[in-house]
């Protein structure tokens, strides 16, 4: 958090290599990763996890979810284009800080399909980094968990994989991103991998134009 301040605490006029828009759940590890070798500014329009209790603990999912949306609160409500409403993070870490907690790597079938030229070490390498950082074994299962995980297996939603992190057919536990105590690790964690001399991450900064302007000069002899 020593790289986290209020927008209006910043100075009116800096340079950075990169400006990340929005903190979330994508933006704090590229904002991470970029660091390690330059600038980079986050401008988040949300605040700080801290300021808001329940983000922190697995016990305060569900009032998160059922808080009135103020305009300031952790969980803004939207409808999607399909009409369904939902919600998405509002806050720094994004909706990593207000979701059920549950990690899965992604399947192997989206990113061959996905039209992108995956450097697979580098993939491996990436979930590596991110579990090692924000993801749990759970100790245990709540009754709830073990009573749907076994009607799963029961409705023939099988085999029963056990504990794994990668995405099969089946049934299986997965990693969460709450420790064995209930205390949430999000996206805002992985600010900490970064290089916190070339970080600097801006709360309650709303971006409403980006110019991009390309400046060429040249010499009259």
């Amino acid at each position: 958090m020593k790289s986290v301040k209020n927008a209006t605490d910043m100075p009116s006029e800096e340079e950075y290599d990169y400006i990340v828009i929005g903190g979330g759940t994508a933006g704090c590890p590229l904002a991470a990763t970029l660091s390690e070798e330059h600038s980079v500014l986050v401008l988040e329009r949300g605040g700080a996890p801290e300021t808001y209790p329940n983000v922190l603990t697995s016990a305060g999912v569900f009032g998160n979810l059922m808080q009135e949306d103020d305009g300031k609160t952790p969980a803004q409500r939207f409808t999607s284009e399909d009409g369904v409403a939902n919600v998405r993070g509002r806050v720094l870490g994004g909706s990593s800080m207000i979701n059920a907690g549950f990690y899965s790597r992604a399947d192997n079938e989206f990113l061959s399909k996905s039209g992108v030229d995956w450097d697979m070490d580098a993939v491996e390498k990436a979930y590596q980094w991110v579990e090692e950082t924000i993801v749990f074994h759970p100790c245990s299962l709540a009754v709830w968990q073990s009573a749907f995980k076994e009607a799963l297996v029961e409705a023939g939603v099988g085999p029963d994989n056990g504990f794994r992190l990668d995405h099969v057919v089946g049934t299986k536990v997965s990693g969460s991103i709450f420790d064995g105590v209930g205390k949430r690790y999000g996206a805002v964690e992985l600010l900490n991998r970064g290089n916190l001399r070339n970080l600097r991450v801006a709360l309650h900064a709303v971006v409403e134009k980006i110019i991009f302007s390309t400046v060429s000069s040249s010499i009259n002899n």
